[in-house]
């Protein structure tokens, strides 16, 4: 919301202001991300000199022929997390990820876990990068101002700022961060439930961790908490999916599939339309039976580990191995054969069932993205995760035939996120004029009550 605001005030409608920072603070108040009545003037003006700071680094990046869009990225990206820290302090935020870094990195040693020199000379940017990813799930924004702020890496010494920046970026999407961050989501549900544990109650996780039997306690009543948590949050997530896919596929079936079938074939083929009309949303609610929450045993397994992390002289051991596998050309041919099995099966299905070209295409773009939503909320379990689970034929069967939907729906997402062609309608067309309507109305009503007060 912070970095919308920005984008929209400083770059789209090219409206600086002194008062940016109570403009920025009101809108949040009324969006209901924040009680304004909690902050003073002396928070807006300091909002304000960060941004002044920040539009001084753009003007810096653009003489440094840094492009346009680029530049913009990077200085949103960091003041608008510079901003929300000073709003929304995250200091037990801060202390989990400094933590659990250095508790993987005293057990992901460098020499076992890459693979050349140059991922040797990156190992630790991207360690800390996949540990902000695995615990907090933290975005580019986050991880680039958290690791500019760590390194002590301002805008003074412009070129050094460009160096780090494009740094980041190329480290984030390694391969490098994408094994660790693998590595670290399989072992990271005790610090999961830590951080939890030190949000929620920090002055009972101080009092209780110098007596092992008192924070162990705290700790496992804290795990059910989570265990909650995440059943809730999966049921808004199946709810919210259901939702979604059905108001976008009437939309497209209104805007698209009918005039499309009218045009072409003259009539309205109604069977296929129903089933891809009713299938995803009913296929998401089915995704719900299958997610169960994390056993027992896993609560236990999870306990085990946050107890001899603080009270052993030995580490926990991994559950998830490093090592890389490697695979002949031909065991690539073939896996890639069967990997478009799937889809010539669900082809076949569907032609049976009278499906054009086009219902196909669209079935497919909202089958996947259902997949992939319920693989998404699969994530919440897994995060909680401690003991290794071993494959049912069943269970392989089914992850072969998802497999290819999952990609398309995580491809179509990525590219749904890149282009952001619903962002950027909702931006221009209704936030700016509604927040450019709403401003006005306070400035109006803020002149009525100064002549007011005039009169007397």
């Amino acid at each position: 919301a912070i970095r919308r605001f920005y984008n929209r005030t400083l770059f789209i409608t090219n409206r600086p202001s002194k008062e940016i920072g109570e403009e920025l603070i009101i809108e949040l108040s009324q969006s209901g991300y924040i009680n304004g009545n909690n902050f003073s003037t002396e928070t807006t003006r300091t909002i304000s000199l960060l941004v002044n700071e920040h539009l001084q680094l753009f003007v810096n990046l653009r003489k440094a022929h840094v492009p346009i869009k680029k530049a913009t990225d990077w200085v949103l990206a960091v003041l608008a997390v510079k901003t929300e820290n000073l709003l929304n302090p995250h200091a037990y935020h801060n202390a989990a990820i400094n933590f659990t870094y250095y508790h993987f990195q005293q057990i992901l040693k460098a020499e076992d876990v890459t693979r050349s020199r140059q991922e040797a000379e990156i190992y630790e940017i991207a360690l800390f990068i996949a540990v902000h990813q695995a615990l907090l799930k933290s975005d580019m924004d986050v991880v680039r101002a958290d690791i500019l702020n760590q390194n002590n890496v301002t805008g003074e010494d412009i070129h050094f700022f460009i160096k780090w920046n494009r740094q980041i970026e190329e480290i984030y999407i390694s391969s490098l961060t994408q094994r660790l961050k693998r590595t670290i989501v399989k072992n990271v549900a005790p610090f999961r439930i830590l951080k939890s544990l030190i949000e929620d109650t920090p002055e009972l996780a101080i009092q209780s961790l110098p007596d092992r039997e008192q924070f162990l306690t705290v700790y496992r009543k804290q795990i059910n908490i989570e265990y909650k948590q995440t059943s809730k949050r999966l049921n808004s997530g199946i709810v919210k999916g259901i939702i979604f896919i059905l108001i976008t596929k009437t939309l497209i079936g209104l805007a698209i599939e009918i005039p499309f079938e009218l045009l072409i074939y003259g009539d309205i083929i109604i069977l296929p339309l129903i089933i891809s009309l009713l299938f995803p949303p009913i296929y998401m609610a089915s995704i719900r039976l299958g997610l169960k929450m994390p056993s027992t045993a896993n609560a236990r397994s999870t306990e085990y580990s946050i107890d001899k992390l603080f009270y052993s002289d030995s580490a926990p051991k991994l559950q998830a191995s490093h090592q890389n596998r490697t695979y002949s050309p031909l065991a690539k041919f073939t896996y890639t054969i069967l990997f478009f099995l799937p889809l010539g099966i669900s082809v076949w299905i569907l032609n049976s069932f009278g499906f054009n070209p086009l219902q196909m295409f669209i079935f497919f773009v909202f089958f996947s993205t259902a997949t992939f939503l319920g693989f998404r909320l699969r994530g919440m379990i897994r995060e909680l995760k401690m003991s290794t689970r071993h494959n049912s034929l069943l269970s392989i069967l089914v992850d072969f035939f998802y497999l290819p939907f999952i990609l398309l729906g995580q491809w179509l997402s990525g590219k749904y996120a890149r282009i952001d062609l619903v962002g950027k309608f909702l931006d221009i067309v209704i936030e700016m004029p509604l927040k450019t309507v709403l401003r006005l109305i306070r400035q109006w009503i803020n002149f009525l009550r100064e002549k007011h007060d005039e009169i007397y």
